[in-house]
């Protein structure tokens, strides 16, 4: 009876933790593009980031995405090679906020003058990778993806994957729907203190006049 009962305690550790396993695993959505709001669905912001004279836009359009028709993002960019700082054509892309931001806290009768909500970064070390579809309109066009941390936060910039390519079944972007599959580790950062994801059109990516385009994403995740 002893050993029936040590066997049944080793067998439901061994379950729970198979279970609890599988719950850390448990995909995180950042964004399905549904809402059409300038929130992700962690309530944080996202929108483009441009400096002169490269430009990007964002809007909505519907369409259909593994089978299911539904709302995507489209990002439109033009992306200059010369001009600008350091005559460098400027930057774009498109960014989504892991972390929470600073935010003021109401005051209470017990606390008249409380002090600001600091920055709530991600605990992103229970993921494996970044997961997204995507598409482009033509099929040239090309990116990289940035993750910060909160140091890189705090510099503002990101540490970058290699061209988008390398993660796409195709090895390359075409006009057909891929899936995207960004292991963390290309990142050497904190995971546990994730603050964004971006789309960047980096200059060295196109030619020297620079290149314009325009692509879809839908259900960026952490996964």
């Amino acid at each position: 009876m002893r050993k029936f009962n040590l066997l049944l305690a080793i067998l439901c550790s061994a379950v729970w933790g198979v279970l609890s396993a599988a719950a850390l695993a448990a995909p995180l959505a950042v964004d399905d593009f549904n809402g059409g709001e300038i929130k992700n669905l962690l309530g944080n912001r996202a929108n483009v980031f441009i400096k002169a004279p490269s430009k990007a836009m964002v809007a909505y359009r519907q369409d259909t995405v593994n089978g299911k028709k539904t709302q995507v993002l489209m990002i439109r960019y033009e992306k200059r090679n010369i001009g600008g700082p350091y005559d460098s054509g400027g930057w774009c892309g498109y960014y989504t906020l892991l972390k929470s931001p600073a935010a003021l806290v109401a005051p209470t009768p017990d606390k008249p003058n409380p002090e600001p909500m600091t920055d709530q970064y991600l605990d992103g070390s229970a993921y494996k990778a970044i997961t997204f579809w995507v598409r482009g309109e033509k099929g040239d066009e090309n990116f990289v993806v940035g993750l910060s941390d909160r140091h890189w936060d705090k510099i503002g910039d990101s540490v970058k994957s290699e061209e988008i390519g390398k993660y796409l079944p195709a090895g390359k972007l075409t006009t057909e729907w891929q899936k995207a599959k960004i292991p963390l580790d290309e990142f050497f950062l904190d995971y546990t203190q994730l603050a964004g994801i971006s789309i960047v059109f980096d200059g060295d990516l196109f030619p020297e006049t620079g290149h314009a385009g325009v692509l879809y994403i839908d259900d960026i995740a952490l996964e």
